[in-house]
């Protein structure tokens, strides 16, 4: 007897899940989508349906002006980010958050990030808020399906771009780069590449020479002495530069005498003629 009935007991289990799998489906009229983009070191990530405009008329009648909307359609639009994170100058901890926006006839909207990330989409407790933000509608080109984009990318910020028809709006995002990559290093070769980082995009020059100071200490590389190099002449000690260059040209030839030093050469030559 408890032979049979374990029998039919895994009978019924397989058949529930063969039917989990051959139940049909159909497509979401408002399809999922997900954008993710790093910024620096810190990852950030959209989570959103994307409803379409199809001819109707959308701000203050499908989306009711002053009333809470879901930023999207069906599940809640979710934003992920890795690292803490300044939006319009408030901080916001790492973590994921419901968003939504309050639409308004005139003047600001309101667009807020709530932790309660569980509940279907349109509904919203307040209770929950972690941040609110005022930002200015701005007139763009047709967006028929409403999207999310990020744009005005640097080593440390972004903007999260909200697109519907012919709304915009931007939420300002930044990082903090500097910490993150201060938590990271280690190795020369570690050091070595975020000093070269500060270097070509101008950023945390004070930082990367001691990055680079630190990375020789390890390792006398005629890269990362070029890198100091480099480094000093942006200071302005372009005679500290000619002669840290001449070494890593000496220390590049003795290691491998057709090593490609043309590059170094060049510069070392045009901080001669600043002199």
């Amino acid at each position: 007897m408890k032979r049979l009935l374990a029998i039919i007991t895994a009978s019924a289990l397989f058949a529930g899940v063969l039917a989990a799998q051959t139940t049909p489906r159909v497509p979401r009229i408002s399809q999922g989508a997900k954008v993710t983009q790093f910024v620096g070191l810190s990852e950030v990530s959209v989570s959103f349906h994307r409803p379409g405009v199809k001819g109707r008329v959308i701000w203050g009648n499908v989306v009711k002006y002053d009333e809470v909307w879901r930023a999207g359609a069906n599940e809640p639009t979710l934003l992920t980010v890795s690292d803490e994170v300044t939006i319009g100058g408030k901080k916001l901890p790492a973590g994921t958050y419901r968003l939504v926006v309050f639409p308004a006839k005139t003047g600001d909207w309101t667009i807020v990030l709530n932790s309660e990330v569980k509940n279907w989409g349109s509904i919203y407790d307040p209770k929950y808020d972690t941040l609110k933000l005022a930002v200015k509608p701005e007139e763009g080109p047709h967006e028929e399906w409403m999207s999310f984009s990020f744009t005005d990318l640097t080593p440390t910020s972004a903007k999260l771009v909200l697109a519907w028809e012919k709304i915009r709006l931007a939420l300002p995002l930044e990082f903090n780069t500097l910490a993150r990559m201060q938590n990271s290093l280690g190795s020369w070769q570690l050091l070595a590449s975020a000093a070269n980082f500060s270097l070509q995009n101008n950023l945390y020059l004070a930082e990367a020479m001691d990055w680079a100071d630190r990375a020789i200490a390890l390792d006398k590389n005629p890269r990362t002495l070029q890198v100091k190099a480099e480094l000093l002449a942006k200071s302005g000690k372009t005679k500290e530069a000619i002669a840290l260059g001449e070494e890593a040209v000496k220390i590049a030839k003795a290691k491998d005498p057709k090593a490609n030093t043309e590059g170094l050469e060049k510069l070392i030559a045009g901080w001669k003629g600043m002199k």
